[in-house]
């Protein structure tokens, strides 16, 4: 009886023998391919569906298929690749991207996203200078608007993993160590990329006591604290400064508290802003979610008769629960500092490069030296900026920064 592996890639009375897989990689491998990416796609063949791992990579191993690869020019070229990988690699990307998608994050919500191949990416932030006149005599020529440029730099941070299986592994048939480690290097990825974009939202490094890199704000390329309760700091369109202290999240006048801070921030003109409050997001640590939410779902002023309150679900600047972005992962940062404010307005979050699979098999180098049977490697290259400093403003239970603590 022939060895059989649970697959829709062709129907076979619902199942699809090694050998007819072997078969069709051998007399059909374009449709062989297309098979398997569109099995993958649309989430019909999976990596954990794989149970004879030995049997599999027996009958692929010396078969050869035709594929299209881009090489570091850019330039597309046909090489032969063996069938094992190319099978293996195209349910691997998907069950890696599954796991990475399947990892709960809040950084999305806090950044714009950008792309940028360079390493140092520079951004311009125009702010219009108006001539200030409030109103233009009919012999007179209306006054031109001027601009200054600040212009803030935004680096990268290139990191990966790789994932390498022996023929050993294969020939044992280790099913679930595969799978388990295919599924970790998602994880992995996603992990790391959630970490570094919340502490670079909260500028973990550079706002402690003692500023030290990285940080988050880089006008003209200089390093420079984001959060600090001086006046007019980082400039002068903060005038209450970016941090609130001594403002531990109690009540609503610690929310009422920030508020203040942030509609006193101003643009190029002197002028207050108005950032829509639809915009406004609160970001803080799992240890203080039930008293954000007790705040934000409070009818009433506590302490305070019939008095309907400001933050409550009734009032103008009540954050409703999908604006409230808490994680157990900002507890590492602090457990009591915590944000408000327009955040994707702030920080951008650039990608040098996008999340990137590559996998290899047998037909390389590192078989010939160690066994190696199929690897996976995912790559990316992520950092996170501000391009200003006036929508975000931090709040701390004390007068320490949440690096110091």
């Amino acid at each position: 009886m022939k060895s059989m592996i649970r697959t829709n890639l062709v129907p076979v009375e619902g199942r699809l023998s090694l050998y007819d897989l072997r078969s069709l990689a051998q007399n059909e491998p374009q449709e062989f391919i297309r098979k398997i990416e569109a099995g993958a796609q649309e989430g019909k063949l999976k990596i954990d569906q794989i149970r004879d791992w030995k049997g599999l990579y027996q009958a692929l191993a010396d078969v050869k298929v035709g594929v299209q690869m881009e090489d570091m020019a850019g330039a597309v070229r046909a090489i032969d690749a063996s069938a094992f990988p190319i099978l293996t690699g195209t349910l691997a990307i998907a069950a890696i991207n599954d796991a990475y998608m399947a990892v709960p994050s809040i950084g999305q919500d806090l950044v714009k996203e950008i792309e940028d191949s360079k390493k140092v990416t520079t951004i311009a932030a125009l702010h219009t200078l108006d001539a200030k006149a409030d109103e233009v005599k009919p012999q007179d020529d209306f006054p031109e608007i001027g601009g200054d440029e600040e212009k803030v730099e935004i680096r990268h941070k290139r990191n990966g993993r790789r994932l390498v299986i022996r023929a050993e592994t294969i020939e044992e048939n280790e099913a679930a160590d595969i799978v388990e480690r295919v599924n970790a290097l998602g994880e992995i990825a996603a992990e790391w990329i959630e970490e570094q974009t919340l502490e670079r939202v909260t500028d973990h490094y550079g706002s402690k006591g003692t500023p030290a890199e990285p940080y988050v704000y880089r006008p003209d390329g200089t390093g420079t604290q984001l959060y600090n309760h001086t006046a007019d700091y980082p400039g002068t369109r903060a005038p209450s400064g970016t941090r609130v202290r001594n403002n531990a999240l109690v009540d609503e006048s610690d929310v009422a508290a920030v508020r203040t801070v942030l509609r006193a921030m101003k643009n190029a003109r002197d002028k207050r802003i108005n950032v829509p409050w639809s915009e406004v997001l609160w970001l803080g640590p799992d240890a203080l979610l039930d008293t954000v939410l007790k705040v934000m779902n409070s009818e009433y002023v506590p302490g305070v008769e019939n008095e309907v309150s400001n933050w409550g679900p009734r009032g103008p600047f009540h954050i409703p629960p999908e604006r409230i972005k808490s994680s157990p992962k900002m507890d590492d940062l602090s457990s009591s500092a915590w944000y408000m404010g327009a955040f994707q307005r702030q920080f951008r979050r650039k990608w040098k490069l996008r999340m990137e699979y590559v996998t290899l098999g047998q037909d390389t180098q590192a078989y010939l030296n160690s066994r190696i049977a199929f690897q996976a490697r995912v790559a990316w290259d992520v950092e996170i900026g501000a391009v200003d400093y006036v929508y975000v403003v931090q709040s701390l239970s004390a007068t320490t920064a949440p690096a110091d603590e």
